[in-house]
């Protein structure tokens, strides 16, 4: 194996595929990353085989490589890359499995192994469908949902995760970490013969979207795994087992009060009234014209906060609540405008995006009398 690349690229791209051992592997240190050079280029692949596995492509120009394999320590090799100097690195094999590594006046030779014995692409399964959508589309779902997932629960492990549902068009993703529920819907460019339902580990999926860029995105599910990729990045992230919660014993179908408030306004008020409620308790008080919010917390103080809102239909209502969960919701809406549905004080609260009010229009009442402003939401 021999490859000459420059040496900003190459550790992008280390960083990147080394995310699936930080993430997937119990002994990180222990990890390997899997090299392979090809006449299109440099592939490397590094995660665990009951894990997340992370392979990205570097597509090279004829001449700058030669084929060969090797499997080096995954933290070591990271560590050389990010600290060689700047400039175009090399990379050469020498029998039985060492690896040269260098650039400009540094030359490091790093021990690996047979490759077959490391990381590689893993066992798909069967496979059920393909979806394609924007990278931006499917980096927004994951950042307004999977914030509400479980980060460990070994009572319930599958709160850890989160569903993905695809049927008739559309495809939902849905967290829940048994006290908060999120879910975000996008409907698909053509319309699915098949129906999926699969259970993702959220930690999996936040990683990933973060390291994904250009405009379309191909997602493949199998009974095994489900796999993102784009044009040079492809994440193997296994399916998780067991029974999601039943979403209809979470979200009310009936509500008494709803009413439509400034999103950066509420988010501000209840960062405010944490800084007492230390992410504990807050009342919400909702009026015709306001939300009142407050707190009193022992030994600290209290705080009020008032907040106007519009559209107020139904009744006036009085809840607590988890402050810092409803920050954490109204920091993911990507809306300058909620709308906040209250059932009763034992149900949770609705929180969804909404559109912003319409601008008044103008309408003559005639040629000689006034013009009258109407509003219309």
């Amino acid at each position: 194996m021999f490859v000459r690349i420059p040496g900003d690229l190459l550790a992008q791209t280390v960083q990147q595929v080394a995310v699936a051992v930080s993430v997937s592997s119990a002994q990180p240190q222990n990890s390997m990353i899997h090299l392979h050079t090809s006449l299109n280029g440099l592939t490397l692949a590094s995660g665990t085989s009951s894990g997340m596995v992370i392979q990205a492509k570097l597509p090279l120009d004829e001449g700058h490589c030669q084929t060969g394999s090797i499997a080096v320590p995954s933290r070591l090799f990271a560590d050389m890359i990010r600290k060689l100097p700047a400039g175009v690195v090399t990379l050469e094999t020498q029998p039985p499995f060492l690896l040269k590594i260098s650039s400009g006046s540094t030359l490091f030779r790093l021990y690996g192994m047979d490759p077959e014995d490391s990381c590689s692409v893993p066992d798909l399964g069967i496979h059920l469908l393909d979806v394609e959508l924007s990278s931006s589309q499917f980096k927004k779902m994951v950042q307004q949902v999977v914030f509400a997932s479980a980060r460990s629960n070994e009572a319930r492990p599958v709160l850890t995760g989160a569903l993905f549902h695809i049927t008739n068009g559309s495809m939902k993703l849905m967290a829940t970490d048994g006290v908060r529920l999120a879910s975000c819907t996008i409907h698909l460019e053509r319309n699915l013969s098949n129906e999926v339902e699969v259970i993702i580990p959220s930690a999996y999926l936040k990683h990933v979207s973060k390291l994904l860029s250009g405009e379309k995105l191909r997602i493949s599910f199998s009974n095994h795994r489900m796999v993102i990729q784009n044009q040079d990045l492809a994440a193997y992230i296994p399916l998780m087992t067991g029974s999601f919660p039943l979403m209809g014993t979470m979200i009310s179908a009936t509500y008494v009060t709803e009413l439509r408030v400034s999103s950066a306004a509420l988010l501000s008020a209840i960062e405010r009234v944490n800084l007492v409620a230390g992410g504990q308790t807050v009342l919400l008080n909702g009026t015709p014209h306001s939300l009142e919010l407050s707190s009193n917390t022992p030994e600290v103080g209290d705080v009020q906060e008032t907040t106007p809102v519009q559209n107020f239909q139904g009744e006036p209502f009085r809840i607590a609540f988890n402050g810092k969960y409803m920050q954490d919701i109204i920091r993911v809406i990507d809306s300058e405008w909620i709308s906040i549905q209250y059932a009763s004080p034992l149900k949770p609260l609705i929180v969804t995006a909404k559109p912003a009010p319409a601008p008044p229009v103008s309408r003559p009442t005639g040629t000689h009398g006034p013009r009258r402003r109407t509003a219309r939401c």
